[in-house]
């Protein structure tokens, strides 16, 4: 199992590289630097079910391809019994999404995330641990259990039970995007979109839900909120109306809401500063606030212009709303215009 994550690790390195090395033209220096986070909600049982990434209202521009590589690193720990359910997260999962978008016209854009996800041991048990002591904080019982390991357990009596203890990799649900540009201002632009998520993935390896469903999203994007120049803003809403997958069928909701928000600071010519508050309802009718609860995370780093062709993401994400996502997610990301 150690090799499939190795082997994972080296290929998702392998097409960062190739992604660099394919892309030949110019990245907007300011589209770069004013675009939210490329990120969702990694809680395994959640991330099946497909929250769109976030996204700006800026499209690509008639004929131009715009391609995203994010990888997330997220490592839980979490546990809960109520009324005949019981969840159990301890492990860590690698993200990584391929992320396209095509400008058909000036006004229309059709864009594709290609998912990879690996379920692996919770190799950064000891790092998170060491944080909480030094900062005093609570460890929610990750000391009471051992380091390095992997166990996503989810049980729904009377019948159903779920356990991921096996290191996998897989390729995750495939999900297309259609933008349509609404309106634009000199600062303002919005955009509202639909989307569709494919049944690409597998349950039993924790990499889709076995099902797809349909979201439609508007986005709104501001390059001079405070009348002043250096500041951006970016504003998601959406919802998703689900179909029944393979897991927890009787307690996955029809609909759910998510959005967006994120501020953001030109620090230095080449450097922006940002903070994103990325939220959405329960996937789930549960009692577990894993599943069944209001799901916030913020998220705090900057994008690089490294140059006039590559501009670099990093950032970390930390549960808000404790227990619905992961306790800590670091993100990496590398934007270019092929």
């Amino acid at each position: 199992m150690e090799k499939s994550g190795v082997h994972m690790k080296k290929n998702v390195l392998s097409m960062i590289v190739l992604g660099i090395a394919i892309s030949s033209s110019t990245v907007m220096a300011e589209s770069g630097l004013n675009n939210p986070f490329l990120i969702s909600n990694s809680n395994p049982f959640v991330k099946i079910q497909g929250v769109p990434l976030t996204r700006s209202a800026r499209l690509s521009g008639t004929g131009n391809l715009h391609g995203s590589i994010q990888t997330s690193i997220s490592n839980s720990f979490s546990q809960s019994i109520k009324d005949g359910e019981s969840i159990l997260l301890d492990g860590e999962t690698w993200n990584s999404s391929f992320f396209f978008s095509y400008g058909v016209t000036d006004k229309l854009d059709i864009s594709i995330n290609l998912p990879f996800l690996r379920h692996g041991k919770g190799e950064l048990d000891s790092f998170i641990e060491n944080w909480h002591s030094f900062f005093g904080l609570p460890s929610g019982g990750r000391t009471e259990v051992p380091r390095n390991r992997l166990d996503y357990r989810l049980l729904n009596e009377p019948h159903e039970t779920f356990q991921l203890s096996s290191d996998s990799s897989d390729l995750g649900d495939i999900s297309l995007l259609f933008s349509r540009e609404l309106s634009q201002s000199e600062y303002r632009l919005w955009t509202l979109s639909a989307g569709i998520k494919l049944p690409t993935g597998r349950i039993k390896t924790l990499s889709g839900s076995g099902s797809a469903n349909v979201s439609a999203s508007l986005h709104y994007s501001n390059n001079s909120p405070f009348k002043t120049q250096g500041w951006h803003f970016n504003q998601s809403w959406g919802v998703i109306h689900n179909s029944k997958g393979e897991l927890l069928t009787n307690k996955l909701r029809d609909w759910v809401f998510f959005g967006s928000s994120q501020i953001g600071w030109k620090a230095r010519e080449k450097l922006s500063l940002k903070a994103q508050i990325d939220y959405h309802s329960p996937f789930y009718s549960s009692g577990l606030k894993e599943l069944g609860s209001f799901s916030v995370q913020l998220t705090l780093g900057g994008t690089i212009r490294l140059n006039k062709r590559l501009a670099l993401d990093i950032s970390l994400s930390e549960d808000i709303a404790t227990d619905t996502a992961p306790d800590v997610t670091f993100n990496f990301g590398l934007r270019r215009t092929f």
